[in-house]
């Protein structure tokens, strides 16, 4: 097959989304099918795992792609430029760049839709935050009907894109996130640090630094390391100013954040409820279990629910403490030495190797 693969982002940049997009743009590569990356220009430079993928990279300097419109609409040009010459299929990341392509006369592509955009703006202090949404939600809804088929991360996206946008169950797949097993393979065996919480990801407004605030301050915590920028940053560094268990390192190499993950006696992934939260699949989570490193994380997303039914996790519901939680744990050597076990046991066949040889069986069924 030929396939091209679009994201409107820099896949340079290290995050659980530009994981998915380069590890299932490389496993396809890798099962035989010719695959070219449209992406825009990036900062850093591409992963190796992108040696056997064509890449297309787009410009950011031209005229109007300064900003994310300019530049959604350049790479959804450049694919749809791709996809005419070498007869390939596209496959757009992101249901608002797939909304962005409609206008340029896309349809009949598959969509990887990694989030619902429009329920970001409910973690939003802007008076503009509810028109921003419903345009946001149009666009993206645009681009889920025109789908030839909707590839989502979480069953909770997947009722929401049948029941709520009408798009028919034979036309939606659900493919959660996962994790490279070098990373996991590479930190096995690291020495647990008694009383260190680490927490890792992106710095989203659906992240509960109150709860964090709240771990930081427990007698049985001796650190709580945040690894991650985005938008909290600035107000969990005053937090850490104000507390003396509380460290923030910023984006760290893998070297660094994946070496403080596996050395944690407990991980943690605290979150405030929400559409975007329950339709998620965190591949923090992925990382967490595959490491072996007993988990506190909130009720919401589908691999939350899955790590806690296999014992390898703790679900804190709303309205619980999540630092209480984080306490008990900490204080059963027992329970953590078994937990441990059971999330590792409950990761294996989550990895990206067998999601990439998923999606390469819905391309075929198509």
């Amino acid at each position: 097959m030929r396939i091209c693969v679009a994201h409107g982002g820099d896949v340079t940049e290290p995050s659980g989304g530009t994981d998915r997009i380069t590890a299932l743009a490389s496993g396809l590569s890798e099962r035989g099918h010719d695959v070219t990356l449209v992406v825009p220009e990036g900062e850093g430079e591409f992963p190796d795992r992108l040696d056997s993928v064509r890449i297309e990279a787009v410009a950011t300097d031209g005229f109007g792609r300064g900003t994310g419109v300019g530049r959604a609409l350049a790479v959804a040009w450049r694919a749809k430029r791709v996809a005419a010459e070498r007869d390939a299929i596209v496959q757009f990341a992101h249901s608002s760049l797939a909304g962005f392509a409609t206008l340029v006369g896309c349809e009949g592509y598959v969509l990887d839709m990694h989030d619902l955009a429009f329920a970001r703006f409910d973690h939003t202090d802007s008076a503009l935050a509810p028109l921003l949404e419903r345009g946001v939600s149009w666009l993206e809804r645009r681009g889920v009907r025109k789908a030839r088929h909707v590839v989502v991360v979480s069953e909770y996206m997947a009722e929401f894109v049948t029941e709520q946008w009408g798009v028919p169950d034979s036309s939606v797949s659900v493919l959660p996130n996962g994790f490279f097993e070098e990373r996991r393979d590479r930190f096995a065996g690291t020495e647990t640090v008694p009383g260190r919480v680490v927490f890792l990801g992106t710095l989203h407004p659906k992240v509960d630094v109150d709860a964090l605030r709240e771990t930081a301050r427990l007698d049985e915590v001796d650190e709580l390391v945040v690894v991650g920028d985005g938008a909290l940053r600035e107000e969990l560094d005053a937090a850490a100013d104000e507390l003396d268990a509380l460290r923030t390192t910023g984006r760290l190499p893998d070297a660094e954040a994946f070496d403080l993950v596996a050395s944690a006696s407990v991980v943690v992934n605290p979150q405030e409820p929400s559409a975007l939260q329950a339709a998620s699949s965190p591949v923090k989570l992925f990382y967490y279990a595959s490491l072996g490193v007993p988990m506190v994380v909130t009720a919401g997303p589908d691999p939350a629910e899955q790590f806690a039914a296999a014992g390898g996790a703790e679900l804190v519901e709303s309205g619980e403490s999540f630092a209480d939680r984080v306490a008990a744990v900490l204080r059963d050597d027992d329970r953590r030495e078994e937990m441990a076990a059971r999330a590792a046991e409950a990761a294996e066949g989550t990895e990206w190797t067998a999601r990439a040889g998923r999606l390469e069986n819905i391309y075929l069924e198509l």
